[in-house]
């Protein structure tokens, strides 16, 4: 049996996100909990924080304030862990494209914890001047 089972999956307080330095403030102390099953949404308008607050629960955008537990771990400090475990599927391309394949390949390879070498062999079959 899962260790997780009926244990929230991701349990946000007083979540805040404000970014430097503009001290702009997307996320202002906001409260959830996701519980296993359930179907949960953000809904609001261009600027609300949706993106912001989803950045966060995969652990690719810091939080500024508050917690965040994401499948029972701190997101804080269990970011590799967490990246590891979930899956997200972006909106649209989120790949630099002032970046070759290959660097790209790195970076997300970095997000997830690999090695640089499975990346840079998942990149070669792209990349054949390197």
């Amino acid at each position: 049996m899962n260790e997780h089972q009926g244990a929230p999956l991701v349990v946000a307080e007083g979540l805040r996100k404000v970014y430097q330095p503009s001290g702009f403030t997307a996320v202002d102390g906001i409260d959830f909990a996701l519980a296993p099953g359930e179907a949960f949404g953000f809904l609001g308008p261009n600027g609300a924080g949706k993106s912001s607050t989803m950045r966060m629960i995969s652990c690719v955008s810091p939080l500024s304030g508050g917690s965040l537990r994401v499948l029972g771990l701190d997101a804080a400090t269990h970011g590799p862990e967490i990246r590891a475990r979930i899956g997200v599927v972006p909106q649209e391309d989120t790949l630099d494209e002032e970046l070759t394949v290959r660097e790209n390949l790195l970076i997300y390879g970095r997000y997830f914890g690999l090695p640089r070498s499975p990346a840079i062999c998942a990149g070669s079959f792209s990349d054949p001047g390197q």
